[in-house]
């Protein structure tokens, strides 16, 4: 049960880093289309970024970060040898990242009724 509530407590507060600090911030969120998520979606799967669609494209990568570092840090708070923590935490990041952008690629090129490339 404590595991839980530390994966939740864990997602809400990286969710709620992003929108204090980034959603919440128009000149901040004007710069969000050049980081490396929403180039990734870009190039991989034609997602196209404009000031319409622009906060929810970023509320779903935040909602996507936000999973992803606490199932991270769920899975690296499960081991007690450090070695361990680091090949787990990597190969758990590594695969969520491919996933999790996968899908959300493949939704908003659905979405935005684009063909994958």
């Amino acid at each position: 049960m404590e595991e839980i509530i530390l994966y939740i407590i864990t997602f809400v507060l990286i969710y709620l880093f992003y929108v204090v600090f980034v959603l919440s911030r128009k000149n901040v969120l004007k710069k969000f289309p050049d980081g490396k998520e929403i180039t990734y979606l870009k190039y991989k799967y034609n997602v196209k970024v404009n000031d319409s669609n622009l906060k929810s494209i970023a509320n779903s990568v935040f909602l996507a970060n936000s999973f992803i570092l606490s199932t991270t840090v769920f899975v690296v708070t499960r081991f007690k040898n450090i070695f361990l923590e680091l090949i787990f935490g990597i190969i758990t990041l590594v695969v969520l990242l491919l996933v999790i952008y996968h899908i959300i690629g493949k939704y908003l090129n659905k979405k935005q009724g684009g063909k994958h490339v």
